[in-house]
């Protein structure tokens, strides 16, 4: 499969440098208004869940970071795969 997000192991290190939980995360963003799970968290941190704008900015946010700064940490050594309802753009 696919990895759907290019932020997620970022996501996890920011998050563990937190000190927090995915679940402790999850009920952060909560607070903030996304109705996220720990089971969403989790799929992010893996990339198996892939992460609009506005999350990232909630992430962020709760992360005590920035979007730019959880975007400069990544590192892309190739293009990925677009999955858009279950089929990538090669299978359409």
């Amino acid at each position: 499969m696919a990895t759907q997000n290019i932020i997620g192991v970022q996501v996890q290190k920011l998050r563990e440098i937190q000190g927090l939980t995915q679940d402790q995360l999850a009920g952060a963003c909560q607070r903030l208004g996304w109705d996220v799970s720990r089971v969403t968290i989790a799929k992010i941190e893996t990339g198996v869940r892939a992460v609009n704008d506005g999350e990232v900015v909630v992430l962020a946010s709760v992360l005590k970071s920035t979007p730019g700064e959880i975007l400069d940490k990544v590192k892309v050594t190739k293009a990925m795969k677009v999955v858009r309802q279950g089929k990538t753009e090669t299978e359409r």
